[in-house]
């Protein structure tokens, strides 16, 4: 591997990682959380994973019911 490969990988760590543990808290809530906006949790957990660091935040913002 070379030096710029690696310090490539080195930049995108962080991104990764907080991909995954919004990915991870998304979902967790959504499993958790009685209703939802729209009240179709299987959408939702769609729109979670397959949008990656974008879903998660859009879930977060307009599809939690209080």
């Amino acid at each position: 591997m070379s030096s710029d490969t690696a310090r490539f990988l080195l930049l995108l760590l962080p991104l990764i990682v907080l991909q995954l543990a919004l990915l991870a808290a998304a979902l967790w809530d959504l499993v958790h959380r009685e209703r939802v906006r729209g009240g179709n949790k299987w959408v939702w957990g769609i729109v979670i994973v397959l949008f990656n660091i974008i879903g998660p935040v859009v879930y977060f913002l307009f599809g939690r019911e209080e």
